[in-house]
């Protein structure tokens, strides 16, 4: 495991300036957004950074993404190359894709491989990170290099319900203390046993990954015609208050209630393939969204497991990724093909709609004229995202002043 170097940093916005968008949760209270430069400057994106993404856990995908020893995929967070790879007992390892030689990148995008070799100078590691061979200086007496000293930075990884998740920080608590119970309160979709049915894939985009916080506030009226022609709109129909909300440990959520069991956003109004064994009739009428900050989003669904991902890339630019995640003999249906590519035209102008909205939303941050808008009633997943920020950058903040 790689030393800690997390050091703390002060907040290059005055801290107190957060204290409009902390909520109390009382009746009538008055709370605000984010200043708009959390969104766009570049000396708060670094301090962010050793806030919450040096410090905590962040999700980087699922284990059904790695099924075979030798599977990787590669991602980025902030400046920082990362191998996500299944070892060779079966363990999943998050290492540094820079080699240790002169800085080259090891692999690109996903595959299987038996050893990691740098295309630069054939440096070769194994899937463990540890250097087993150094062309022109390992196998050369003279040289006096010992390649046992060498392996990639290496981070922590723990895994919930198939999830990963990694660490800069050795001495985070473990992910399942963190989350509680909300995997027993989910257990009924059996998320560690669901596929997905197509590789991850991370996009880049030029926006704040702050600005793919959730909430349902704006289904009503940005989704009017996508969602709202296949699944009823808020506000009758969004609980906030559902027992996975832990905004402490920064779990927040909410349920889009539906008029009928097997309730979807399809074209037909209900799920296109099998429902979920073991389900309730309340689970089979809901859609419940789980944040689980700073990244994961989980969309548990009669049919399915949806979770959509995000990560740093600069102040102004994210990774974004989905994925649709189902049982394995859902997938191996001869319909599932044909129904899955309908499923996700249907939803296509949804998505539209969001892309517009977030690239709109970062322009506007830019302006001089943007401010810290009011948060409504109908923002409580908002509210309770915002009080887990803010409670991270208060700590980092005073950590770097004691």
């Amino acid at each position: 495991m790689m030393t800690n170097i997390n050091k703390s940093m002060k907040s290059p916005i005055e801290i107190n300036k957060f204290d409009n968008a902390y909520s109390e949760f009382k009746k009538g209270e008055e709370v605000y957004s984010l200043p708009p430069e959390c969104f766009t400057s570049k000396d708060f994106f670094d301090f962010e950074m050793s806030a919450i993404w040096h410090k905590d856990w962040f999700c980087v995908g699922h284990e059904s993404e790695l099924r075979d020893v030798g599977d990787y995929y590669t991602i980025q967070v902030g400046p920082d190359p990362l191998i996500i790879i299944k070892g060779r007992g079966g363990e999943v390892h998050a290492l540094s894709n820079v080699c240790q030689h002169r800085g080259m990148l090891i692999v690109q995008g996903r595959g299987n491989t038996r050893r990691l070799t740098c295309p630069l100078h054939s440096w070769v590691y194994s899937l463990e990170g540890k250097l087993t061979s150094a062309p022109g200086v390992s196998d050369k007496d003279d040289e006096n290099f010992d390649v046992s000293k060498v392996c990639l930075p290496k981070f922590k990884v723990d895994t919930w319900e198939g999830f990963i998740f990694v660490s800069f920080n050795e001495d985070v608590v473990p992910i399942k203390e963190r989350l509680g119970s909300l995997g027993d309160k989910l257990k009924n979709y059996k998320i560690n046993e669901l596929k997905g049915a197509d590789p991850l894939i991370f996009e880049r985009h030029e926006w704040n990954w702050k600005i793919f916080n959730d909430e349902c506030y704006h289904c009503c009226y940005l989704h009017a015609e996508s969602w709202g022609t296949m699944f009823p709109l808020p506000p009758c129909n969004v609980d906030e208050s559902v027992e996975f909300n832990e905004p402490e440990k920064g779990i927040v959520s909410y349920n889009l209630i539906g008029s009928h069991v097997d309730a979807a956003p399809t074209y037909t109004g209900k799920i296109l393939q099998p429902h979920i064994e073991g389900l309730t009739d309340e689970q089979r009428s809901n859609l419940t969204y789980v944040t689980i900050a700073p990244n994961l989003l989980i969309v548990a669904m009669p049919d399915k497991v949806k979770y959509f991902m995000w990560l740093p890339a600069g102040p102004q630019e994210s990774y974004y990724a989905v994925s649709w995640m189902y049982p394995e003999s859902t997938i191996a249906r001869a319909d599932f093909r044909e129904n899955f590519d309908r499923e996700m035209k249907d939803l296509w102008p949804v998505m539209e709609d969001d892309l517009f909205a977030w690239r709109s939303c970062q322009t506007g941050f830019n302006s001089r004229f943007a401010t810290q808008g009011r948060l409504t009633s109908s923002e409580e997943v908002i509210k309770r995202l915002q009080n887990w920020l803010i409670d991270k950058y208060r700590k980092e903040d005073s950590s770097a002043q004691a």
